[in-house]
């Protein structure tokens, strides 16, 4: 019997309701009551070119409709709903955008006559004498404020671009403004011959294709419900380099049963190893052909996807093909708009079409998120499909460009151009790189998806690379995960929302390195590329993403019929990575290093199946709010006197429908899980005495002050049985797994199940030998229920005759 991994299937313990009542969350500062007079200087400044911008918008105005003016207001604490209700109750102001983790709201002004008293009690503080207090004052609440602006035109302009610009709308509950405003600015650009791309499925983006700056200042000033303007240009494609002049040499084997994963891309090329991979049904967003890939970016993807790592660990002239491809043409040239309306209702009907649950996307958006910066509406849009359909997008997060790079390393040179400092260097005084310039690009900050990272290493033997120290390192031209909780946020301190958890990108796997022909990965070209024929070299977060997607086709074709985001769990199970201390150059940088790897690289040799010594259970189930569950979990006899330990690796992963313009509660949904002992539910339900083990074993996230609190969807964590930890337990253990909604989203959230995905990989640490015919594969397939994921049936018959013998 192959050591295929199994669902658990014991009988398991569950109820509503567990105690939450175990630590005191500190609560958030507090502002200082009296009003200063360099205060009062700053209200004054704020208030003064609040009121010149709102007169400049109304000037700006040529198309009568019925407005909607927003104001910016920053503060010092997490607006929430308390403070809701009582500034639209006192001011007439709501929330439709909620930033810098709810501390800076986006509001709009309903109701007019009430915001006339939120100008005049700053009018009130501003003209206050000396040492005046806000407290028992009308005007109280003000002391909350930070600063406050107008929402403009400029603030709502964040690119341009003649080609590619994504609108945003504000999410409104005035329905019939909104549908007003859309109206008109539909005919508006169909008057004035504006092709744009708009679909009822993603009802708050329209995409723009082709416009001139003087309609967009048109369109920007005049309708209110366009929240902002962004480029939907992806970020400039890194072209491959001449490599060896020889013919492919090789064929590819195509199995019947192997997946089909969407390529988001410049095209494919139908070169000869691609014969019989790519699948007839193709997706074209561009004005040329399918299969024209003149930038060759899509097939070397492709390539890469089909081909693996294997085609760089052997040399053979049969290679098995791990996927066959859907071509999704999304742009034509390096750098063309990306449609992502059209793209979002592409996605889905391939997946409910096709059944394609893997999709690979190496391209993102230009420019580098701010930091702090909450979730592009790409990566919501991303992140509510994968929640619906059932679906992963494997996304690139980008590459520092080549030529900056080199000229940061040359003629511009600075000691904080430097690796790893390059990555991080808040106070830094270069005059020609910021270290936020190496932050994650949009979408990669997606949540339900994966997001992919680089190291330098080229699968070649040997260390190939360049610019980067080491091939183990993470390349210098990949980037980093754009939180940084040791950053204030108007002007306090937000490391208490810090989340160990929370990480982009997820994965890290080999793109090569600049600048040296030998560093970069071997990659097949299209014959359309201005390359050599055959084959070139390049390196890229674009080379390592196909590596990973090509990973998960393996998994998908061991088990068809799993969730996407058991996919995740596996991957998050088999990954690993060197501790920061074991790299000079990232010795005292754990958080540097964690933020530009993630969980990881996955191991092949853990994603499929497992030795004899260990064992992976699988869990797809549901959970509802407020429930815990516990999965028992039976320890072989003969390991209570070997004196070997055991170890747990548990990874959890769960999508979410996310919470649109909500950056603080984007994510609503809390699950977590800890290894406790197998007691009755109500002692697990209980506090730690009743269920621990030790007490080094605790959750894998926490949910305290869960309505401040930021969570994690996707979550790894292991725990180590000592000896004689495995005798005090007394033959088992068991997985708990918990699940809590923030308070506002509570009520919505309990009309439903939640589903989630764990992998559990058990081994034996072998310090002393066992006698030959035990090994722990065998004796867990005996003693626990279990369910083959191939076939539930015969496997079910299976696992309780081991339970009979």
């Amino acid at each position: 019997m192959s050591n295929k991994f199994v669902y658990l299937n014991n009988e398991i313990g569950s109820q509503i309701g567990f105690d939450r009542q175990r630590k005191v969350d500190t609560p958030e500062r507090e502002q200082n009551t009296v009003v200063s007079e360099d205060r009062k200087r700053i209200l004054r400044n704020f208030k003064t070119e609040f009121i010149d911008k709102r007169r400049v918008r109304a000037e700006r105005k040529t198309i009568q409709l019925t407005n909607v003016e927003l104001i910016r207001i920053h503060f010092f604490k997490t607006f929430d709903n308390t403070l809701h209700r009582a500034f639209l109750r006192k001011y007439g102001i709501s929330p439709l955008e909620y930033t810098d983790f709810n501390r800076t709201v986006l509001f709009q002004i309903e109701n007019t006559e009430l915001f006339t008293v939120f100008l005049e009690h700053i009018d009130s503080i501003i003209n206050s004498g000396e040492g005046v207090s806000y407290h028992g004052e009308e005007y109280n609440l003000l002391a909350l404020i930070y600063k406050f602006s107008f929402y403009s035109s400029e603030d709502r302009t964040l690119t341009f671009s003649e080609q590619g610009n994504l609108i945003s709308f504000i999410y409104t509950h005035l329905e019939g403004v909104y549908n007003e405003q859309k109206g008109a600015l539909f005919n508006e650009l169909r008057g004035r011959g504006i092709q744009f791309t708009y679909f009822e499925n993603t009802p708050y983006i329209l995409e723009i294709h082709n416009i001139s700056p003087t309609n967009l200042d048109l369109i920007v000033d005049n309708f209110d419900i366009v929240k902002t303007v962004t480029s939907s240009r992806v970020e400039n494609i890194r072209r491959s380099i001449a490599g060896p002049i020889k013919e492919y040499g090789f064929v590819v084997n195509v199995d019947e049963d192997i997946p089909l994963v969407g390529v988001i891309d410049t095209g494919i090329a139908r070169i000869a190893p691609f014969e019989n991979i790519i699948d007839r049904v193709s997706y074209n967003h561009t004005a040329v052909e399918t299969f024209w890939d003149e930038e060759g970016h899509g097939t070397l993807v492709s390539g890469l996807i089909v081909l693996g790592d294997e085609f760089y660990k052997e040399d053979k002239a049969v290679y098995n093909a791990k996927a066959k491809i859907i071509n999704i043409k999304a742009l034509h040239r390096s750098n063309d708009e990306l449609n992502i309306p059209l793209l979002i209702g592409n996605l889905r009907e391939i997946r409910r079409t096709y059944g394609v649950k893997l999709f690979n996307m190496s391209l993102v958006l230009p420019n580098a998120k701010k930091y702090n910066s909450s979730y592009s509406r790409f990566a919501y849009e991303l992140d509510k499909l994968a929640h619906e359909e059932d679906l992963i997008v494997f996304i690139s997060v980008g590459n520092f460009d080549a030529e900056s790079l080199e000229l940061l390393k040359g003629e511009y040179y600075h000691e904080n151009h430097d690796y790893p400092v390059f990555f991080h260097s808040l106070d830094s005084e270069s005059e020609s790189h910021m270290c936020e310039d190496t932050n994650i690009c949009s979408p990669a900050e997606s949540l339900n998806n994966i997001s992919v990272g680089a190291i330098a290493d080229n699968l070649e033997e040997g260390d190939n690379s360049d610019i980067t120290p080491s091939s183990l390192y993470p390349a210098h031209y990949t980037r980093k995960f754009h939180i940084d909780f040791n950053k204030e946020i108007n002007g306090v301190n937000i490391s208490r929302l810090r989340n160990k958890n929370l990480n982009k990108p997820d994965f890290i796997m080999e793109g090569g390195d600049l600048f040296a022909l030998n560093s970069g990965i071997n990659i097949l070209t299209s014959p359309l590329a201005d390359v050599e024929r055959f084959y070139g070299k390049t390196s890229g977060t674009s080379l390592a993403t196909p590596l990973l997607t090509s990973y998960a086709s393996e998994i998908l074709r061991q088990y068809p019929d799993i969730r996407a985001q058991t996919i995740k769990a596996i991957l998050i199970n088999s990954s690993s990575y060197y501790n920061a201390n074991k790299f000079p150059h990232f010795n005292g940088k754990d958080d540097l290093l964690k933020s530009l790897i993630g969980f990881g690289k996955p191991s092949k040799h853990y994603i499929k199946n497992t030795d004899n010594n260990s064992i992976v259970y699988i869990l797809e189930k549901e959970i509802q709010i407020e429930q815990i569950i516990k999965y028992p979990i039976f320890i072989p006899p003969y390991m209570l006197a070997n004196g070997n330990k055991l170890k747990f690796d548990i990874s959890l992963a769960y999508s979410f429908d996310p919470k649109e313009d909500n950056h603080l509660n984007y994510l609503p949904l809390h699950m977590s899980f800890c290894i406790v002992k197998n007691v009755p539910i109500q002692g697990v339900a209980g506090k730690k005495i009743d269920y621990g083990i030790k007490n080094s074993f605790s959750w894998s996230e926490d949910h305290f002050g869960i309505d401040n609190r930021i969570f994690s969807n996707a979550q790894k964590k292991s725990f180590t049985l000592q000896p004689h930890d495995i005798v005090n337990v007394d033959g088992s253990v068991a997985l708990a797994i918990r699940c809590l909604a923030k308070t506002d989203f509570k009520t919505t959230l309990s009309e439903v199940n939640h589903p989630f995905s764990v992998a559990i990989r058990i081994t034996e640490l072998i310090s002393n030998e066992n006698e030959p015919q035990q090994n722990l594969y065998a004796e867990m397939m005996r003693i626990n229920a279990y369910l083959d994921i191939e076939n539930d049936l015969d496997a079910g018959i299976i696992g309780d005759l081991f339970q009979e013998l």
